[in-house]
Order: C-alpha cells, then sequence, then structure tokens
C-alpha cells in the first residue's frame, strides 16, 4: 500500500502538468520550462505572410499565476516599430499586427515580462526571438553607372571593366546569386562573364574613327538565371581611346612659292596637314621635315598647334646672282610614334616637292669675302710703313665684278691702326704692328671698312680687315712675382716667369741660378712655365736675393738678371708669417741672469784701478819700448799646444843678402842668453839698414828691416811667417801702451821725411806706430 502511495503522489503531479498545455492551431508547439515560466515559442514567420488573423503566435505563462500581468518589451513592440507584436496580460497569448519584411527586419528579439499587481517582477524576463524566413521578391539592381576605357585595335580578351548588381533578399542563396548578360548596344565587339560581371574585347576590329563609344545594357538576373527568377538591368558606357594607326597626309601633293633675295626671317608657305586621330593630340600633330635641298640652311619649318599647319620660314637671304630657284622635300609624321598596327617592312615615308623661286633686286656692293686677312710680322726692321699690305675693294653684287662708283673710308679703327686710299681701296700700315698690343684679340687686330656708292640713293657695304701679327722674339721671360715669403725648413721656393711671345718664342723656360747669389741652389723643372727652388743647406729665417738667368724657348733672356727677394720666415701652425715681433723667443731673467748682471756692474767698478795699476807700474819702461821689427798679420794662429814648450837648439839663421849694404850675410844666434840686447845699423849706398834683437825668456829673435832714401826696397829675413806666442805679444802690447803713455807729455819724437823741403803726404808716425809697407815718393 505504501509503495502505491508513493506512486500516486508521482503521477498527480505529471497529470496537472499535462493538462496546462494547451495548443492551438498552427501555433501549438512542444512547451519548454524556462525558470518556472512556461513558454510556447513561435514558428519562423515567412516575410509577406499575413498572422494578423491568428489568434497568437506564442504564448508566455508564469508559476505565479496570481495576480500576474503579462508585457513584452524590445524592437517591435515598445520600441520602433510599435505594437508590431502584442501580449494580452492576463492570458500571455503573442500577436502580430502587421506585414513582415525580412529585408527590412530579419529578425526581432523580444522579452517577456512578468509583474504582480503591485508592480514587482514575477519572474526573471524571458527571451522571445522572432526569425523572418526570406522571399524572392527582390530583383537585381545596378546601384550605379560606371565608364570603361579601351584603346581602339585592342585584341581579343582585352579588359574593359567590371559591372556588379546587388540583391537584397538573403545572401548566399539562390534568391541573391546573379548571373550577368549584355543584351544590346555591342554585343558583337564586347562579352561579359556571367558570374563575375567582367567585359572583355570580343573583336579586334575596335575603331575609334569609326565609332568612339558605345553604350552596353547588361541585365543581372537572380536564381543564377533561372527562368523565374528576378531580373534588374543598367548601362554602361566603353569609351574607344585614340591610337596613333593614321599616317598623316599633305592636302597637296605639289608646292610652288617665290622669295625675294636679300631677305630673311619671312614665312614663305603654310602647308595643311590632314590626319584622322582625336584632334589636338600627338596622335593627330603634324612634324614636318626638310628631307633634301636646304643642306645650305636657308630654311626652317615648324608647326602651328592649332591648324595642325607647317610654316615655312626662310631664315638666310638667297642671292640671286647665285641661286635662282630651289627645290625642296619635304616629309610629314606624327609627335607621337606609329601604333604596331599600321607599322611594316613596307611602310614609306611620303615627301612632298616644293619649288622656291628667287626673285632678283637692283643691289648695291658688296665685300668679299666679309673678312679679309692680312698677315704681317711684329718684327720691325721688315715694315715699311709706305708699302701697301693689301687691296680691299667691293664688287658689284650684280655683276660679281669690281664695283665702280664707289668711294672708301674707315668704318672703325680704334688704335688708328691703318689707313685706305678711297678710290683704290689700297690699305697701308699707319704704326708699326705690336702683337701684344690690348687690342689685339688672339694676335688679330680687327678694323671695319665701308663701301658708299656715288649714285642717289647711296647705297653701303661693310667689310672687315683681319690683321693677323706674326710673332717676333722681342719679348724676354721675367718673373711674374719678385717678391715671395716662404716658412722656417720648407725648402721648397716656387718661381713661374711668363713672356709676352707666343709660341715658339714663349715657354717652355730655362731657370738657372746665377753666380751672384750667396746661396747655393738647385732648379728643378715643375712645368714650361715653373720651376722649383731647392736651398743646398738650410736657410735661416731672414732676408736672401736670389740672382736667376730664365731663357725662352729660342735662348733669348732679359738683360738683366731676374731677382728674386725671398723672406725666410717663421711660421704659425696654418702657414702663415708671423710678425717680425712674435719671431722673437721671449725669455725670462733667471736667478744666473741677475747674477752675471751683478758681475758686470762689479767688473765696471774695478776697471780703473786695474787701468791705474797698469800705468804706475810701467811708468819707468817709458821710452824702452820697441815697435815690432815687421808688418803684423791679421789672422788666426794656432799654436796647439796648452803649456810651455820646451828650450831648443836653434842653428844659426842666416839673413838675406842686402843689395848694396855693408851687411852681405848676418848670422844671429837664436840661442844666446836671455837678457841680452843687439842693435846694429848701418847706411850705405844711400839705404839706411838696422837691426833689431828681442831678448825674452825663451830666447833671442831677430829682426831686419831696411829704409831708403831714394827708393830702397824693404827686406824680410828669418821673421817672415813667424807665430809670435802668447807671452811675446803680452810684453809687447803692455811696452806700447806704456810709451803711449809717456808720450802724452812729450808729444813726438823727431820724423825723418824722404824729402826735405817737401811735406809728405802721410801724417805723421810716433815712436809707437808701426812701418807699413814702403813709404809713397
Amino acid at each position: 500500500m505504501a509503495y502505491a502511495a508513493s506512486a500516486i503522489k508521482i503521477i498527480v503531479p505529471i497529470l496537472i502538468l499535462i493538462i496546462q498545455v494547451q495548443g492551438y492551431g498552427r501555433g501549438l508547439q512542444k512547451l519548454n520550462r524556462q525558470k518556472r515560466t512556461w513558454l510556447i515559442p513561435p514558428r519562423k514567420l515567412m516575410e509577406n505572410d499575413d498572422y494578423t488573423k491568428w489568434e497568437y503566435i506564442s504564448k508566455i505563462r508564469s508559476d505565479e499565476d496570481v495576480n500576474v500581468q503579462y508585457f513584452l518589451v524590445g524592437k517591435g513592440a515598445s520600441e520602433e516599430p510599435f505594437n508590431l507584436f502584442t501580449v494580452n496580460e492576463q492570458t500571455g497569448f503573442v500577436r502580430i499586427h502587421g506585414i513582415l519584411d525580412r529585408e527590412e527586419t530579419p529578425f526581432y528579439d523580444l522579452k517577456g515580462v512578468a509583474k504582480f499587481t503591485n508592480s514587482s517582477r514575477a519572474e526573471k524576463d524571458i527571451e522571445l526571438k522572432i526569425v523572418v524566413l526570406d522571399q524572392n521578391d527582390c530583383p537585381p539592381v545596378f546601384s550605379f553607372e560606371i565608364t570603361g576605357e579601351v584603346s581602339e585595335a585592342s585584341a581579343t580578351g582585352t579588359y574593359v571593366m567590371k559591372v556588379n548588381a546587388t540583391d537584397g533578399d538573403e545572401p548566399g542563396t539562390l534568391h541573391s546569386q546573379i548571373a550577368y548578360s549584355i543584351v544590346a548596344g555591342g554585343g558583337s565587339m564586347f562579352y561579359i562573364n556571367q558570374k563575375t560581371g567582367e567585359i572583355h574585347v570580343k573583336q579586334q576590329t575596335l575603331d575609334r574613327e569609326s565609332l568612339g563609344t558605345y553604350t552596353l545594357t547588361i541585365k543581372g538576373t537572380d536564381m543564377n538565371g533561372s527562368p523565374g527568377g528576378l531580373s534588374g538591368t543598367g548601362k554602361f558606357v566603353v569609351k574607344i581611346l585614340d591610337v596613333n594607326d593614321n599616317i598623316p597626309t599633305l592636302e597637296n601633293t605639289y608646292y610652288e612659292a617665290k622669295v625675294m633675295e636679300n631677305t630673311f626671317n619671312v614665312m614663305v608657305l603654310r602647308i595643311k596637314a590632314l590626319d584622322a586621330d582625336l584632334i589636338h593630340t600627338d596622335n593627330w600633330l603634324a612634324l614636318f621635315t626638310i628631307v633634301s635641298g636646304n643642306e645650305a640652311g636657308y630654311f626652317s619649318i615648324t608647326t602651328d598647334s592649332e591648324t595642325n599647319e607647317g610654316i615655312l620660314v626662310l631664315n638666310k637671304a638667297l642671292n640671286y646672282e647665285e641661286l635662282k630657284e630651289l627645290n625642296l622635300l619635304v616629309a610629314v609624321s606624327n609627335k607621337a610614334k606609329y601604333h604596331s598596327s599600321i607599322i611594316t617592312s613596307t611602310t614609306k615615308t611620303k615627301t612632298y616637292p616644293i619649288k622656291i623661286h628667287v626673285q632678283n633686286e637692283p643691289e648695291g656692293p658688296r665685300f668679299q669675302p666679309l673678312v679679309k686677312v692680312v698677315r704681317v710680322s711684329e718684327d720691325h726692321t721688315t715694315i715699311n710703313l709706305k708699302e701697301v699690305i693689301t687691296t680691299y675693294a667691293a664688287i658689284d653684287s650684280d655683276t660679281l665684278l669690281i664695283a665702280t662708283n664707289v668711294i672708301y673710308a674707315k668704318g672703325e679703327d680704334k688704335h688708328n691702326w691703318i689707313t685706305i686710299d678711297q678710290h683704290t681701296a689700297e690699305i697701308r700700315l699707319n704704326k708699326l704692328p705690336d702683337r701684344e698690343s690690348l687690342h689685339l684679340v688672339n694676335g688679330t687686330y680687327y678694323a671695319k671698312i665701308i663701301c658708299i656708292t656715288t649714285d642717289i640713293p647711296r647705297k653701303t657695304a661693310t667689310g672687315k680687315i683681319a690683321i693677323q701679327v706674326e710673332d717676333f722674339n722681342d719679348n724676354c721671360p721675367t718673373l711674374t712675382s719678385t717678391n715671395q715669403t716662404v716658412c722656417f725648413q720648407e725648402n721648397v721656393v716656387y718661381v713661374t716667369a711668363v713672356d709676352g711671345d707666343a709660341y715658339p718664342n714663349g715657354a717652355p723656360f730655362e731657370f738657372k741660378v746665377v753666380s751672384n747669389t750667396k746661396e747655393e741652389w738647385s732648379v728643378e723643372r715643375l712645368n714650361d712655365n715653373t720651376a722649383i727652388l731647392r736651398p743646398k743647406e738650410s736657410l735661416w729665417p731672414g732676408r736672401y736675393k736670389v740672382f736667376m738667368v730664365i731663357q725662352d724657348q729660342q735662348g733669348k733672356a732679359c738683360d738683366d738678371d731676374q731677382v728674386l727677394n725671398l723672406e725666410v720666415c717663421s711660421c704659425t701652425k696654418d702657414n702663415k708669417c708671423l710678425p717680425w715681433l712674435d719671431r722673437i723667443p721671449s725669455a725670462t731673467l733667471g736667478p744666473a741672469g741677475i747674477l752675471l748682471m751683478l758681475l758686470g756692474l762689479l767688473l765696471l767698478f774695478l776697471l780703473p784701478l786695474l787701468l791705474l795699476f797698469c800705468l804706475c807700474g810701467g811708468a819707468g819702461d817709458v821710452g824702452r819700448f820697441k815697435p815690432m821689427p815687421w808688418e803684423a798679420k791679421q789672422h788666426l794662429v794656432d799654436y796647439n799646444c796648452e803649456g810651455q814648450g820646451e828650450d831648443k837648439d836653434v842653428p844659426m839663421v842666416i839673413f838675406p843678402e842686402v843689395d848694396g849694404g855693408l851687411v852681405t850675410k848676418v848670422k844671429v844666434d837664436l840661442t844666446c842668453a836671455a837678457g841680452s840686447h843687439l842693435s846694429q845699423s848701418n847706411i850705405n849706398n844711400g839705404h839706411y839698414h838696422w837691426f833689431n834683437q828681442v831678448n825674452t825668456d825663451h830666447g833671442t829673435w831677430y829682426g831686419q828691416h831696411g829704409q831708403g832714401f831714394g827708393g830702397s826696397s824693404v827686406q824680410r829675413g828669418a821673421f817672415e811667417g813667424i807665430a809670435l806666442y802668447e807671452e811675446f805679444l803680452r810684453n809687447y802690447y803692455s811696452n806700447k801702451a806704456s810709451c803711449v803713455e809717456g808720450l802724452e807729455s812729450a808729444k813726438e819724437n823727431l820724423l825723418i821725411y824722404e824729402y826735405e823741403g817737401q811735406e809728405s803726404p802721410v801724417g805723421s808716425v810716433g815712436c809707437c806706430s808701426l812701418p807699413r809697407g814702403r813709404p809713397r815718393p
């Protein structure tokens, strides 16, 4: 029994739930439990179908069925579009009040709300989603028209453009699959891809000159083009682009024109070109070329870009007497290159003949040639100002003979070089030519000659005389700069020369340093005009003179040496000379310098005392001083010894013979005792001879000197070239100083002159004076 009671308790609630499930008509569905809320979901609704007469399309109900009200919120209920869907507040039946359109709204997302009468929520909100099913109710639409372009004569299959249509039905279904086709406007020239809508060239015969624009009608059908599918159409324009597939031609096949002689810069003829290509493009614009007949450059031809005409212009004057007509051949082409479709191996450029007739007019004289060249030398020895250097007569332009009834004059002669005979046109030099003149241009002097007719109206002609002056070697090369500065220890000096003469009387130059220069230099050639001087020994800062001889190619040099004044200076790091004050190194006075200055001052104080002692000690020797018996030598003596030498026995010295004297040979013993003294003098045959003996601690020295009264000679014997030692010289100069001091009061001794009664031109000689050779007679 207990088991049966338990089963009944389970079955009864289930039966109650089944009884509560209700379904009405087509909207009856399986019930779903959602958190104590029962929902009968709606079926998917088809667009364009009418569901407004249905009692409900869905139903909601809460477990809290007592005092509960039902509401719908969301788009289509409480939002735009309002009240498309409604719910019965008591029963929970959901109804629709309009026709659905999937293209407008493909689905609706609503929420069901259950509230108590006091407005509190009885349940959580429940979602109610309504899906709208698609019908094929939208045809394909071409939203905008586009324009395509393709060049004429394009190959088959050339891409032109792509069209696109849209379908409002559900994407990814047959309702929105579109098939394309060309229904009008150019089906024979183009084709379209059914799926992609790409348009391509069908025939290679597109010709812009025949038809420049195609308007295509394109149809798009959904259901992939199946019968019963909806269709839409659009119009599209295809423009045919121009290519240069037409060769230009001229209006006529032959042309003639006339020009007057002696005229230029005038239009002769206009030639019209014809071209079927697009106007005012490079495919249409003509280019004209004179193929032949214009080798002298008389004519030129240009194109008028507005009218596509060739304009033939005369650029240079024609002479009827020389040329009466010209035959030109003209060809025409385009500015753009020809298209490959018209270029073949047999294609030839067509030419058009043009005949030009030259008309005659009366003319005046003219010079032939327009520039007369005369060559003269600047060597003045070959110039005669009276001679005729040339004749420059004008000719008659019609007869080509020498003109008559004319006179000549100078039109321009800046430096007055020439004269011209007004009747014969003979030209002479007015001054000697100089090739180095500033009035010459490249060695040529120009002057203008005028010819004037005597007839009325007067006509004139102008010619030019060009006097080419041949160079003569009349200039010597000189230094371009005679002053240079170089840095100390920079043993390179560049010297450059210039010569007013031209080749071969100018460069290359030869540089030589002459003997007048104190320093020794080496010369190295750098180029034709420049040499490098290098001193063989380093130059100290200072100023130097370098004397040079510079010869041109013919060996000509200036009479005077070229002098380069060179300054060697101390430089900065950037090789710029320092000012002279900055070149002296700075020095500071240290303790050693101060000590030396003090010692110098002390010596100045002691010097008078030393002189006083010397004078006092040598006063007794006044009058005993003997002068040196031979002429003093001004040169340095090298003793090669530091101490006192040893005494040596010296053999007898034989003095030279004296002509006419008493003494012919004198032997002197140089080893006699110190302190001895010998003096001997004799007069014989008008000569006066005397000998001196000097006693020293180291030996005895003898000397001989002769002084005549009538032109006798001086004899020197053993003392010639003898070097005196230091002690002897010290004694000598001490005695000499004592002698001078003693003679301050005695003045001068008796002087002997060669001739009495006649003054000697030589000044007075004292006892302390040294004899210096023979006195003048």
